[in-house]
């Protein structure tokens, strides 16, 4: 039942310029987005839905046609207008692109459009190596520079690494680029070095910080040059679960098995702890917002749980062997959608449950489908 409302609310998000993020007229969601039509283009790439695949293809040809001149790709775009970011860019968005285009020849086998691709992929590319600022193979992005775009994590952010991982990997495969297969080897030996406790004997981004930042069962959510962001950051995690990135993932789910303890439920936070009022990162929360402030604890980024990532993490998961947690997540989501209405509202609050944020939104049909796949 829930399957099949969920590819209709993504049916329904489809236009001519592509898969938007939600077919509601709320705020600036009804725009092609480059990480929202990209994660349900993949979808549709996964279940091989070819409405879904097709969209996707629109998405990345109207993105591409708005590539910045420096290879950035837009955060989103609405009729002739795009958006590159507002008070900061989106670095996540370039990279969602290359991965979804990639994702869609390798399906496709479009042969022309990976000839036509070819060097606004590599523009892109040549765009993020540019935000490494240090040319030492991390990205570095600004506060609010990604999906999380009025949370509290900034400079070398674990997300915004793994993604582009993914990126070397399928771009190198899809062009046969021995370059581009090193620099994904690269990246991947990066973030398992920095982001977490380890006997390797490699340099590490930043000594100091490393050796004061305390040993976690994941791996930490970002480094900046005043140490490290050690709070679990769940969207960086999974995608890196997904990816084979090493990471001892018995000591992984008994994390998680915490956290369910902790919340009593399975709607587990994209972003733990919790940040409240009296803490120091509440200063980076209160005023970064472009329309209404949503921070609140256990609200949005700051603890709400959101379906596309655990959809993300569930099909991580389920790749690398561990089905008992994936199977826990769905059931617990489809008690939500049956108790609460399955209109697939963008996140729920971890404290009470409450379904939050916009309805009919692509990502969470999407991370239903994932859950499901």
């Amino acid at each position: 039942m829930f399957t099949q409302q969920a590819l209709e609310v993504i049916l329904r998000a489809i236009s001519p310029q592509g898969l938007l993020a939600s077919s509601e007229k709320k705020d600036n969601y009804a725009r092609v987005w480059s990480r929202d039509s990209m994660m349900t283009g993949i979808t549709g790439i996964l279940i091989e839905n070819e409405k879904i695949v097709e969209g996707l293809k629109k998405s990345i040809l109207t993105l591409a046609e708005y590539q910045a001149e420096n290879g950035q790709i837009p955060s989103n775009v609405y009729g002739e207008k795009a958006s590159y970011g507002t008070l900061v860019g989106r670095t996540d968005a370039t990279i969602w692109w290359i991965i979804g285009t990639c994702e869609y020849i390798a399906y496709s086998k479009d042969e022309t459009l990976k000839v036509i691709l070819k060097d606004k992929i590599y523009k892109a590319f040549s765009c993020l190596k540019s935000w490494e600022f240090n040319q030492r193979g991390l990205l570095y992005s600004p506060l609010g520079g990604n999906w999380a775009d009025e949370y509290v994590t900034s400079g070398y952010v674990l997300y915004d690494n793994v993604l582009r991982y993914w990126a070397f990997r399928l771009a190198a495969e899809i062009y046969q680029d021995e370059n581009l297969n090193s620099l994904a080897e690269t990246t991947k030996k990066l973030i398992e070095t920095n982001f977490r406790k380890n006997n390797s004997g490699d340099v590490k981004y930043h000594e100091t910080a490393y050796q004061k930042a305390q040993e976690k069962p994941y791996l930490w959510a970002s480094l900046n040059a005043n140490g490290y962001d050690e709070r679990f950051d769940l969207a960086g995690n999974a995608l890196a679960i997904l990816l084979g990135l090493d990471l001892d993932l018995d000591a992984f789910t008994q994390f998680l098995e915490q956290l369910n303890q902790e919340f009593n439920h399975w709607m587990l936070p994209v972003f733990y702890p919790i940040i409240f009022p009296k803490d120091p990162d509440w200063n980076l929360l209160e005023n970064n917002f472009s329309y209404d402030f949503k921070n609140e604890p256990y609200q949005f980024h700051n603890g709400g749980s959101w379906p596309i990532y655990l959809g993300w993490l569930c099909l991580g998961l389920k790749k690398r062997g561990y089905t008992e947690i994936p199977e826990k997540i769905l059931k617990q989501y489809e008690t939500l959608l049956a108790e609460k209405g399955s209109s697939f509202r963008e996140y729920y609050s971890t404290d009470e449950l409450i379904p939050s944020g916009t309805d009919q939104l692509c990502f969470s049909a999407s991370g239903y489908l994932l859950m499901k796949k």
